[in-house]
């Protein structure tokens, strides 16, 4: 049944209070219930569709560094006799840190539902294998000398300046060399690996120096091991204008006895020296920002993987037009204007097999007969801490669209539902329970959501 043609009512009195709201809704389920009392108490629906879905904010932070000097080697000195000492000092150059939004919107989770009924996990761990990928990383070169990053975007950092300084004697400058320094770190929601790519260049050289040389070497935190710590080998020459680019990689595999995830930043060292110097070189040294720590987990079912937490928290996003789900999305809705808030959290399967059983047994089959034709679809989420309320304090419901009017009666009318209930265990098709914990699963799945995590729900037309 197509979305122009199904109604949303108010049932008559006697029927009790029904969740009723105007436009349309594409909810193709339909069956006739055993019963007619319906859910009291409603919220209005969008009609223009409801909105997209966000796009994903940058968190950036301002850069911070450190600095050195040493003695110039001899081999140095002999070049530039009245050289004496070499500093190699870092900074963020004149950026300022920002948040923006990045060009490209984050898939919807509406967008990657499910509907896989035999996989043995649920699908609102275990999504469909053919559900669509989410964009690759796109880590987006922002404000000169900061920090950026997103939860699934990688780490970024632009255009940090590493100045090499040559005094003399008396501690007067007699040249410099300005080095910009780039980097875009990829993670990746199905592999604990890191990818990183680094981009010294040399911008420009005044007085007595010429060239450098420039060699880096990259580390990792607790958690993390540093799999390639060099983004170029060797100690080859660089004159104005010219730079070098490499890669580097971690594994967040580190994981500490008996625990699940790990958190750790990136670390960097960069040595500069005039050409002939000694191995024993001047450095800048930097690490990622504390509030970018990246978490690395083996929690969920199959696939391990690393995101960057930010404090914007993921969204959930349910379409009451979608044609397998759309039936219960209505009911969804009024259970958290209830609840009073749009936030849950995320559980492990453990306490989400829990939840299930105490929101879902004992649970009788209306069609005992016919395989897929019910099934029982707990709200809020089994995989959430809201969920897990017990089944019988629980409205009991069977969503339906007769003559093309959507009603969700009380399933058995010695249950009648009082209005006041924040959950729910709804008969609707195995097809229509797969795909709405689905929509979770693939929003668990590229969003590495994890025990405790908390995310957003929305409802869109």
């Amino acid at each position: 049944m197509t979305s122009s043609r199904i109604r949303w009512v108010l049932l008559a009195p006697l029927l009790a209070m029904a969740l009723t709201a105007t436009g349309t809704a594409g909810a193709a389920e339909g069956r006739t219930a055993p019963a007619r009392t319906s859910l009291p108490g409603g919220a209005d629906a969008t009609a223009d569709g409801g909105s997209p879905a966000p796009a994903t904010t940058l968190q950036s932070a301002a850069f911070a560094a450190e600095d050195s000097c040493s003695r110039l080697p001899a081999a140095a000195r002999a070049t530039v006799p009245d050289a004496v000492s070499a500093c190699v000092s870092v900074d963020g150059g004149r950026g300022t840190a920002t948040r923006t939004k990045t060009g490209a919107p984050a898939p919807a989770a509406a967008d990657l539902a499910a509907d896989d009924p035999g996989d043995g996990l649920g699908t609102e761990f275990e999504p469909d294998a053919d559900d669509p990928e989410p964009p690759p990383p796109s880590c987006a070169l922002t404000s000169q000398g900061t920090w950026t990053w997103s939860r699934t975007g990688g780490l970024c950092l632009n255009g940090v300046e590493v100045t090499y300084t040559l005094y003399d004697q008396n501690g007067k400058t007699i040249g410099t060399g300005l080095i910009q320094v780039n980097s875009t770190l990829a993670t990746s929601y199905k592999s604990l690996d890191l990818n990183e790519t680094i981009t010294a260049k040399l911008v420009r050289v005044t007085g007595d120096v010429k060239s450098l040389v420039v060699k880096m070497q990259v580390g990792c935190g607790a958690g993390c091991t540093t799999v390639t710590k060099q983004p170029w080998y060797g100690a080859s020459e660089m004159t104005p204008g010219t730079e070098k680019t490499g890669k580097t990689k971690y594994s967040g595999d580190a994981f500490a006895a008996d625990t699940t995830r790990s958190s750790f930043r990136t670390s960097y060292k960069m040595y500069v020296t005039m050409p002939g110097a000694t191995p024993v070189d001047p450095n800048a040294s930097w690490s990622s920002p504390a509030t970018g720590e990246i978490r690395c987990d083996k929690e969920q079912p199959r696939l391990r993987g690393c995101v960057i937490p930010t404090d914007e928290m993921p969204v959930l996003s349910y379409s009451q037009s979608h044609e397998k789900y759309g039936i219960v999305v209505p009911i969804y809705e009024e259970i958290m204007r209830r609840r009073g808030t749009d936030v849950l959290h995320a559980v492990n399967q453990t306490k989400a097999n829990a939840n299930r059983a105490s929101t879902c047994t004992p649970f009788t089959n209306l069609y005992p007969g016919e395989v897929g034709k019910d099934s029982c679809d707990e709200f809020p989420p089994a995989s959430t801490q809201e969920g897990g309320q017990d089944g019988d304090l629980c409205a009991e419901l069977t969503p339906q669209v007769v003559n093309g009017l959507w009603s969700a009666p009380a399933t058995w009318p010695t249950r009648p539902t009082s209005g006041d209930e924040t959950c729910l265990r709804l008969h609707i098709t195995q097809r229509a329970n797969s795909s709405a914990g689905g929509v979770l699963g693939s929003l668990r799945k590229y969003q590495r959501l994890v025990d405790g995590d908390p995310f957003r729900i929305e409802f869109t037309a």
